[in-house]
């Protein structure tokens, strides 16, 4: 069996085009040659899914980033501040100096608005890598294999819980304590048709938080949502459709909110 090898010029080449390929700005035939390169890397592949994934994360941020509704006002002042005689030269000064304070401001909160986005991204991954790390490797085994409940005692509630509301034909196939990255986790796994769902808690670390509402993404073939709670990050991560997967952990949410305030009392 031979093993083909890629040369770096290829990759690189690539990689100096992948911005344009997504916003589908090349060339027909650059674009036949970036797919043909596909076909063969493995690498270029994921990168240019991941640049797709994170264009879409901070497109959504955007759009939820309104222009401040008094920025309009604050140009007219400015320039009304300007209108004494004066040589034109200097006029044209002052006019571009207050679109830049004006815009400037604005620019700067939309940036806060995209860090804010990357932050929450970062704590989207929290529930993500727990589940890659402990639900995705035990996929294989079969249920007679893995001792269910085995969670600690002030979290036996959870059970009860979450078969209220999740469907009958996603059965319980784990549910323990687990480490993962230097932090605890409630870990709850149900065999899907499609492979694996996970409800995943952990207690919020400092500076961590994804403020009010569900939050979604999707990181390669896995689906995440999550809210917090006053103390805890909750999460369901799955393979199932994203609607589906966001779906049922607002179904949790109450109940799972009422639980795990009551703890953090």
């Amino acid at each position: 069996m031979t093993q083909t090898r890629f040369d770096g010029q290829a990759c690189r080449k690539t990689l100096a085009s992948l911005d344009s390929y997504i916003d589908n700005e090349l060339l027909t035939e650059s674009n036949l040659e970036l797919m043909e390169h596909f076909q063969r890397c493995r690498e270029c592949t994921r990168e240019a899914q991941e640049r797709r994934n994170v264009r879409t994360q901070l497109q959504t941020a955007v759009r939820d980033v309104k222009v401040p509704a008094d920025l309009e006002a604050r140009v007219r002042d400015r320039l009304r501040q300007t209108r004494q005689p004066q040589h034109n030269r200097f006029h044209l000064m002052a006019i571009a100096a207050a679109l830049a304070v004006c815009f400037g401001s604005w620019i700067g909160y939309q940036r806060s608005a995209l860090l804010s986005t990357r932050a929450m991204a970062t704590i989207l991954r929290v529930g993500l890598g727990d589940h890659v790390h402990c639900a995705v490797p035990r996929q294989t085994m079969a249920p007679s294999q893995v001792a269910v409940d085995k969670l600690p005692a002030e979290y036996k509630e959870l059970i009860p819980i979450v078969h209220q509301h999740v469907l009958p034909k996603f059965p319980l196939v784990l549910a323990h304590e687990c480490g993962y990255q230097g932090r605890k986790f409630v870990h709850l796994t149900f065999r899907t048709d499609r492979g694996l769902l996970s409800l995943v808690i952990t207690r919020k670390q400092k500076g961590e938080s994804l403020a009010t509402g569900m939050r979604a993404t999707n990181v390669r073939q896995f689906q995440v949502a999550a809210f917090e709670s006053r103390g805890f990050l909750i999460y369901t991560v799955s393979d199932l459709p994203p609607q589906k997967n966001l779906d049922i952990l607002v179904a949790l949410a109450p109940s799972l909110q009422h639980f795990l305030d009551q703890m953090g009392a």
